[in-house]
C-alpha cells in the first residue's frame, strides 16, 4: 500500500499560508489537476475535486462530534503531529455561517474549537475524559439546560422525563 503524502499546505504554518478567496479560486484547477492527474484545464474535474473535498472535510468535521472518535485519534498520536494540528486549524473555516449550515451535529464545531487547545488534546487521550464528555453530551441532549456542576439549571425541573 502506498504511503499517503501530507499536502504541502499543512506542513507549514497555516498563518503564513492564508490565501484570499480569489487566490484560492484561481488555484483550484491546478489543485484538481494535481489530484486527478489532468492538465488543470478541465473545469469539470475541478468541480468534482471540490465536491469530493467538501464531502470528505464535512464528514471528518462531523466525526469530531463523537468524543470516542476524538479519543481514538488522540490515542493514535495524531494530535502530536504538527501537520494534523495545522489541518485542524485549516478546518476552522467550517465555523463560518456559509459552511456551518451544512454541519448536522453542532457539537462537532464545539469539539473543533476545543481541539485548538493543547491542554484539551492532551486530556482527551484519557478514557475518563472521553467518558465525562460523553455523559455531558448525552445529558445536554436530554436536558438542554443541564450544567455539569449542579445538574439541571436551578430554574428548570430537575427530574428526568418519566419513562414508559
Amino acid at each position: 500500500m502506498a504511503e499517503a503524502t501530507v499536502p504541502e499546505a499543512f506542513t507549514a504554518d497555516t498563518q503564513s499560508q492564508q490565501l484570499s478567496s480569489t487566490q484560492r479560486t484561481e488555484a483550484l484547477p491546478a489543485a484538481a489537476a494535481a489530484y486527478d492527474g489532468t492538465d488543470g484545464s478541465d473545469t469539470e474535474s475541478a468541480a468534482a475535486f471540490l465536491k469530493e473535498r467538501f464531502e470528505v472535510e464535512l464528514e471528518f468535521v462531523q466525526c469530531l462530534a463523537n468524543p470516542w472518535y476524538v479519543n481514538i485519534i488522540a490515542q493514535q498520536g495524531y494530535f502530536d503531529k504538527p501537520e494534523f494540528i495545522n489541518y485542524l486549524k485549516y478546518l476552522m473555516y467550517w465555523r463560518r455561517p456559509e459552511y456551518a449550515r451544512f454541519v448536522v451535529y453542532p457539537h462537532a464545531l464545539a469539539f473543533l474549537d476545543l481541539l485548538q487547545n493543547r491542554s484539551f488534546r492532551d486530556e482527551i487521550k484519557k478514557i475518563d475524559e472521553a467518558t465525562r464528555l460523553t455523559v455531558l453530551q448525552q445529558n445536554h441532549w436530554r436536558w438542554p439546560n443541564y450544567r455539569e456542576e449542579g445538574g439541571a439549571a436551578e430554574n428548570e425541573n430537575t427530574e428526568a422525563p418519566l419513562s414508559r
